[in-house]
Order: structure tokens, then sequence, then C-alpha cells
């Protein structure tokens, strides 16, 4: 059996794809449906999204920072992977300080009561890459994202613990490297 197209004649299931058939009256009318890209976060479990809003936050307050993730290129996920993998750290970022960070930055958030928003956010930022999609690459992206979702909470906080301002801006420095200032929570509150 040959399935190569030898004639140069489009494929009809190509050609339709995404059409629907509407009936108006007595004639049946094809319609184009342009199907438009839905961020994941707008695909959240919604007792996620409750147990997130009980916290005292909204999803909506994570977009700015959920689109980055959501338009991350493999270019940008190199340059984070570079960053965590690098032997050592670098003079300015250390992947082993950024996780004993994080633990301090989950503990300060333990004592204020919002002991589950990490692991909410952690789990929300986990489905962005559906299925089988995870790669070495899109996991250390995860991890970079989660941190700088982390540390706009923690800087949320600073006024209680002024050190979450510090933590901060360690934990999301590798998004910043790779995606620019605009991904600074400093920068979006400004």
């Amino acid at each position: 059996m040959n399935f190569d197209n030898d004639n140069d004649s489009p494929d009809e299931a190509i050609e339709a794809w995404g059409d629907t058939l509407t009936q108006r009256g007595s004639e049946v009318v094809v319609e184009r449906v342009v199907h438009e890209h839905v961020p994941f976060y707008r695909r959240l479990h919604y007792p996620d999204v409750l147990d997130l809003r009980r916290c005292g936050y909204e999803v909506e307050q994570f977009a700015p920072l959920f689109d980055l993730l959501d338009e991350a290129l493999v270019s940008q996920a190199r340059k984070v992977h570079l960053l965590l993998h690098q032997p050592g750290g670098n003079a300015i970022w250390n992947p082993y300080r950024a996780r004993q960070l994080e633990f301090n930055v989950r503990a300060a958030l333990h004592r204020f009561g919002l002991s589950d928003a990490p692991t909410l956010l952690r789990r929300m930022i986990g489905r962005v890459y559906p299925g089988d999609s995870v790669t070495h690459l899109a996991v250390d992206v995860l991890n970079v994202f989660f941190w700088a979702a982390l540390a706009q909470i923690a800087r949320d906080y600073a006024w209680r613990s002024p050190q979450l301002e510090a933590y901060a801006d360690y934990l999301e420095y590798p998004v910043v490297a790779a995606f620019g200032a605009q991904a600074s929570s400093a920068a979006r509150s400004a």
C-alpha cells in the first residue's frame, strides 16, 4: 500500500480541519472555526483555583508570569538549563542556595498561614505540559517559574519579614535572566 500523495491535490481532511457544517433553513453552510490558544491557567482544576483563593490569591495575579511560561521558547529554556546545571553555580546565583531559600520562604509562609499556597502553585504550574511532553528542559523551566511565583508571594509578605524581599530577588533571578526584566514581580508591581 502506498501512502504517498502522488498527485498534488490537497488533502480534504486537512483542508476541512476546523470547519463546521450548520444548517440555515434549507441550505447547509460550511463555517470556518478559528481556534485560539487558551492559556493553561484558564484550564486549571477549579478546586485548585478555589484553594488558592482561600489562601488570598487569584490566578489572575500570576497571569503575567504564567503568560511568560506559556510562551516560553526553547532558547529561553536552554538559558535556564545552563543556570541550573552549571557545576558549582556561578558567582551570582547557585541552584542549591535557591532550593535552601525555597524552604525558608515555605517556612515563613507556613508561619503566616499560607502553607498550602506553594503546593497549589507547584500543582498549577505542573499542568503546563500535559501528558508525555515533559522533557528535562521543561522540568527546569517549571522549577524556575515555581520559584518566581513563590517570590511573588514572598514580596507580598516582606513587610512582615524583611528578609523575604532578598529571598524573592534570589529566587526569581533565573526567570529574570532568561526572560528579561518584565518577568520580575517587583517590576510588575511598580
